[in-house]
């Protein structure tokens, strides 16, 4: 089986790009603290950026000379356009985006036992783990369960 290469090329390019953020967010975390930068709270992100910088750089360079540029462009462009179609990367991004807005609409917005239930009923539903009624079932038994130990228990407050 040939080493699919373009998968390293792609990676190494989005980690080279998130190791650029984090060593600007580094640098302005130095800054907004004030003093000296190898004592700052950045510093260690900092350091940790740039070895992920050194090491994304390794990775490009070690795909390029294997395939080429071209080459991991098109192979990395035709396992795309195949894992566009597929039925089980349509389910992998709807879950994703279902767990986005829960993360970023539902859970900010709405108590917590409300938005965990809407989630709940709404992934399994999706999923169709079962039927509606074991999944009100299931979500009333697991938010209620979550909800009493945290607040009751731990006297920790839910949002």
């Amino acid at each position: 089986m040939e080493k699919q290469t373009h998968f390293d090329f792609v990676t190494s390019i989005g980690l080279m790009l998130l190791s650029l953020v984090m060593i600007v967010d580094s640098y302005r975390m130095a800054r907004d603290v004030g003093g000296a930068l190898y004592a700052s709270p950045g510093m260690l992100p900092m350091v940790l950026a740039i070895l992920l910088l050194l090491t994304s750089a390794m990775l490009l360079r070690r795909s390029i000379r294997s395939s080429g540029v071209g080459k991991n462009v098109t192979g990395f462009l035709s396992w795309f356009d195949g894992f566009r179609k597929s039925a089980m990367a349509r389910e992998m991004m709807l879950g994703a985006l279902i767990l986005a807005l829960y993360t970023f609409l539902l859970a900010p917005r709405l108590p917590f036992w409300m938005s965990t239930s809407i989630f709940m009923i709404f992934v399994m539903a999706v999923l169709k783990a079962t039927s509606i009624l074991k999944n009100i079932l299931i979500t009333a038994l697991v938010v209620g369960s979550i909800y009493g130990v945290f607040q009751t228990i731990f006297h920790v407050p839910l949002p």
